[in-house]
């Protein structure tokens, strides 16, 4: 067990002999504290493409029922102590996590650790699956989501990162329990979650529940394919739809992982390039008219990521657009960036960070998510000198060391055509 200070953050850290990490900030000003567990699984994790959206899956068969309670129970529970219960899954991981007042962090503890057991039960699972089927085709309805997930498909291929997080109707509806079973007993292992909690609660208690809740769980495989990934060429996956009134445009490329040295000069760099709001896309395409948005901005994850720029305008102007989106990248890379709007990046990013961690929820998911990178907890304070020592030339070395323009991979949803789109490139 261990306690450190970072800048007047006290963080504390514990690991179970089964190999579950336990991470917490005492917040003391707060009344309510945050608790989840982080399990680092995901749809990246789905090697098998007949399993698709099984981690997404599971997290809905969670909430089914324990080996102690029902679905109705759980519910119920929850609502005796006044808790906001909920969970998430993304490529990466899935979380569940609770938000009490500190006098019922015990309890709240007591059924999410349950809940880590569930009873995939064969009837429940099935009547599940149209509730999946439904949720997948309600994300096919809106045609930003279709866009990005056929970008995701594009960009991967037959890489796990390319795998819907809610997978495809085929692998819902072929799916089996014993496949959600073994998928579940293999990756919901105690050496693969972390416990992370934020707020008003006492650490020694913590690790007492921890050990009374926890310390049976079994070990399993925490392994994890994180090679870099970029796509050998630049693509085009041009889907004509003559029904929409939009075109909208997705261009990725390689960048960063969350652990390369130069993340935090990558992210500036997006933000300069294409933030919601005085960046160089917004001021040269969103300001003048051109484009319903135009934005750009990383995703870092584990051993790869991707910066992504946008754009949503009417056909006429599409073509036009996409050039324009492409011009600004080019001329970033080609002059690079200048003092004054590096400083805006910053103030934005920073003013960001600052103002979400005084939630008790964000702090928890930022330790759980740290520990997974870095194997050890960041205060806000460390993590705002980090972005306030990049430098001009920390954020052209980061954009200028890949393939920026050289892998680019186009995806778009709209009525123009492939010759259409691309007659001004």
């Amino acid at each position: 067990m261990s306690e450190s200070q970072n800048n007047g953050a006290v963080f504390h850290t514990h690991r179970l002999s089964n190999g579950l990490q336990i991470v917490g900030q005492p917040m003391p000003d707060f009344e309510s504290v945050a608790i989840a567990y982080y399990v680092r699984t995901g749809s990246r994790d789905e090697y098998d493409p007949k399993v698709a959206g099984v981690s997404h899956f599971l997290e809905h068969m969670v909430f089914k029922g324990t080996q102690h309670l029902d679905w109705q129970e759980i519910t119920l529970e929850f609502n005796k102590i006044g808790a906001e219960i909920n969970a998430f899954t993304s490529h990466e991981a899935t979380v569940y996590y609770a938000r009490v007042l500190g006098e019922y962090l015990d309890r709240a503890m007591e059924l999410l650790s349950d809940m880590m057991y569930p009873r995939l039960d064969e009837n429940d699972f099935n009547m599940e699956k149209e509730v999946i089927v439904n949720e997948i085709a309600r994300s096919e309805d809106q045609p930003y989501n279709l866009t990005y997930r056929r970008m995701m498909q594009t960009y991967f291929g037959e890489h796990p990162l390319g795998h819907d997080v809610l997978g495809t109707r085929e692998s819902i509806r072929g799916m089996h329990i014993e496949q959600m079973r073994e998928y579940w007993q293999r990756r919901y292992a105690a050496n693969n979650l972390v416990l992370t909690v934020a707020g008003n609660f006492d650490w020694d208690h913590l690790v007492e529940m921890a050990e009374k809740h926890c310390s049976g769980w079994r070990t399993g495989d925490a392994s994890r394919n994180a090679a870099h990934y970029e796509p050998a060429q630049p693509i085009n996956n041009i889907v004509v739809d003559p029904k929409l009134k939009q075109q909208i445009m997705i261009l990725a490329m390689p960048t960063v992982d969350v652990k390369h040295p130069d993340y935090y000069a990558a992210m500036l760099g997006g933000s300069i390039l294409g933030d919601s709001d005085g960046s160089r896309l917004f001021w040269n395409i969103y300001q003048r008219g051109l484009a319903e948005s135009a934005s750009a901005g990383i995703w870092s994850m584990e051993g790869t990521g991707i910066m992504i720029m946008e754009s949503n305008t009417t056909p006429d102007s599409a073509p036009r657009v996409l050039k324009m989106l492409r011009d600004e990248l080019n001329s970033l890379l080609a002059d690079g960036v200048h003092e004054d709007e590096l400083r805006r990046a910053k103030d934005k990013l920073i003013s960001s960070i600052v103002i979400s961690n005084e939630s008790t929820f964000v702090r928890m998911r930022a330790l759980a998510s740290d520990w997974v990178i870095e194997g050890r907890l960041l205060s806000v304070e460390e993590e705002i000198e980090r972005i306030e020592k990049v430098t001009p030339e920390d954020v052209m070395r980061a954009l200028r060391s890949f393939p920026l323009q050289e892998k680019q991979v186009l995806t778009a949803l709209g009525p123009l055509n492939e010759e259409e789109l691309l007659a001004e490139v």
